[in-house]
């Protein structure tokens, strides 16, 4: 094996998470001494003795790599998840027409399809009809170390002076209608949690968009409910570790890259059990897991105010370690090629 090269729809960093979770494990690949690549290359042709991985459904990566008519591996990237069929369902139908004349061959031609978590792979096999993979591996996919032990909190109190010695609770993420924040706002408000307790939503806003008008007029009422807008660099990392806990009530998420960064400085999560790392989370003791409807994310409010113990922090730590660390995935796609 001289090299991997990973075929991507787009190398474009606004695409999406794909491209930055893939970047990190071609990173982490390259690490181990293997030569790592990515391309967007509708027409890449390999080298002797190089692997081709695909990455995503439905585009051309996965057509190339099948008909390259070299062993390929298989990365679904969530795009299985049962709940598009519910959310969409017309596109739903487009692609399971697709799925008969493409799709599902591409997935039963590689040598091996890999999933990020457990649930993914259990998730996908009861979306589209028929499947029939040869081989599935949970190889995970994860981060790597923060970029340091520590991080100055000094420039995030000096923006967010209000955060100063408050129990932060913190939502980091995309604002978007499956992240399940109406539920969150609205048990936040039920609780009354007092004045020595923040609600932290960082991510993009636009007040152009109707959906983020309706959050914002939602939690108006609520002096204790902030929005950060983006935090990037040192102030999302400051903004990880300064919180008591992080949460995550999402209908759908296929892995929640911020589960790995929290667990990785240590920061307990509260996570619905839509986002698919809630098995590795719960069997680690690292956080809290509940539905994601009122009862449930209820239910998390209710954990955070008791207070998380400090070892669910520690334990939070080892699951990023042993599960959530981008060395740990990019070990299990190199001992799979070496199977070839």
């Amino acid at each position: 094996m001289s090299q991997v090269t990973h075929l991507l729809h787009s190398l474009d960093p606004q695409t999406g998470g794909v491209f930055s979770a893939v970047q990190l494990l071609s990173n982490a690949i390259n690490k181990l001494g293997v030569v790592s690549s990515l391309s967007d290359d509708p027409n890449y042709s390999p080298g002797k003795n190089e692997v081709v991985i695909a990455h995503g459904l439905w585009q051309w990566p996965g057509r190339r790599a099948r008909a390259l008519q070299n062993p390929y591996l298989l990365f679904p990237h969530g795009m299985l998840d049962p709940w598009f069929k519910k959310a969409y369902l017309w596109k739903h139908l487009k692609k399971q027409l697709y799925w008969w004349y493409a799709q599902g061959a591409i997935l039963s031609d590689a040598y091996v399809v890999c999933f990020t978590t457990e649930e993914e792979r259990r998730l996908a096999q009861n979306t589209f009809f028929p499947y029939r993979p040869v081989r599935e591996i949970v190889t995970g996919i994860g981060v790597p170390d923060p970029p340091g032990n520590t991080f100055d909190q000094k420039s995030l109190l000096e923006k967010f002076p209000y955060l100063k010695n408050k129990s932060t609770l913190l939502y980091l993420g995309r604002i978007h209608p499956k992240k399940g924040l109406e539920l969150l706002i609205h048990s936040w408000k039920e609780k009354q949690l007092g004045a020595s307790s923040i609600l932290a939503i960082a991510g993009p806003f636009d007040p152009r968009e109707e959906y983020h008008q309706r959050l914002k007029e939602l939690s108006s009422s609520d002096s204790s409910i902030h929005w950060l807008g983006m935090l990037e660099g040192s102030e999302k990392w400051g903004a990880l570790e300064s919180a008591n806990a992080l949460i995550l009530p999402s209908h759908q998420e296929n892995f929640g890259m911020v589960v790995a960064e929290a667990c990785s400085v240590k920061t307990p999560v509260l996570l619905s059990n839509k986002v698919n790392l809630w098995r590795e989370i719960e069997s680690s003791n690292a956080g809290y897991v509940a539905e994601d409807n009122l009862e449930g994310v209820s239910s998390l409010l209710d954990r955070w105010k008791e207070g998380l113990p400090a070892k669910v922090g520690d334990n939070a730590y080892s699951c990023f370690q042993e599960k959530l660390h981008v060395d740990r995935a990019a070990e299990r796609v190199i001992e799979i090629i070496r199977g070839l």
